[in-house]
């Protein structure tokens, strides 16, 4: 009798354990991730050298023709991932100074055209994302000649979303181009606490399931923001390559 009261003891204390356990599996999330790409870059020297030690699966966007945009090779030496960041039109006249700047009148041969030059800037660059491009991206035969170039040279395209109506991601999608959505603007407002904040919305999103594409910008305050929490963003962290889209033809 005593042997069948301990046999029935320890069965009932595994089967309490096993209680204890099961919500673990039975509502277990799957873990999501954020994938950090910072624009703008080739303008801001120091702070440019900062990011290069930064030794997170980062990806670094320069804009062709800048004072720094050779920096881009170094970026490549150090195993980042480079994109190139190229100026398109802006429903903001006042924005659109920039000589490669991809235009809804340029030709199909002046849009390769530019983006070839532009690539001579940053030739290492394995992905591609529009400066500004709220009038551009909106053009679908022009979006259109674009992409053919960047499938032709095997570049991914990050949609920005400058304008709720782009059609980069649509067109992407139709030509088998690599792409990804951004998610978030992090830094808007360069002010270190806001900067923070929007991290750490982003690592609750990934901690709820979501994969996060952000986008910040080459200045101080953003380096800060992510230098102050590293160690939490480390957990979270792909590289956008590990972030892309691909439609089946």
């Amino acid at each position: 009798m005593a042997k069948k009261i301990g046999s029935f003891v320890r069965k009932g204390v595994f089967f309490a354990l096993f209680l204890l356990i099961l919500p673990n599996f039975a509502f277990a999330k799957d873990v999501g991730n954020i994938s950090i790409i910072i624009d703008d870059m080739g303008y801001d020297h120091y702070v440019m050298k900062k990011f290069l030690e930064i030794n997170m699966p980062i990806a670094f966007s320069f804009i062709p023709n800048t004072q720094y945009d050779y920096m881009s090779n170094d970026f490549c030496k150090k195993g980042y991932t480079v994109m190139l960041h190229m100026p398109s039109e802006s429903v903001n006249k006042n924005l659109n100074d920039y000589k490669l700047l991809l235009k809804v009148t340029d030709s199909k041969k002046e849009i390769t055209e530019k983006i070839e030059k532009a690539l001579l800037s940053v030739p290492c660059a394995s992905g591609f994302n529009n400066h500004m491009g709220s009038k551009f991206l909106q053009d679908p035969d022009k979006v259109s000649d674009m992409m053919e170039f960047l499938k032709q040279h095997n570049l991914f395209f990050v949609d920005s979303l400058t304008t709720p109506h782009s059609t980069g991601a649509k067109i992407a999608c139709k030509l088998g181009v690599k792409y990804a959505i951004r998610d978030m603007f992090i830094d808007n407002k360069k002010q270190l606490k806001y900067v923070k904040n929007n991290l750490l919305f982003a690592i609750h999103l990934a901690k709820e399931g979501k994969n996060v594409i952000v986008i910040g910008h080459d200045n101080i305050v953003t380096l800060e923001a992510i230098l102050h929490l590293k160690d939490k963003l480390k957990p979270y962290l792909k590289d956008i390559k590990e972030n892309l889209k691909q439609c089946q033809q």
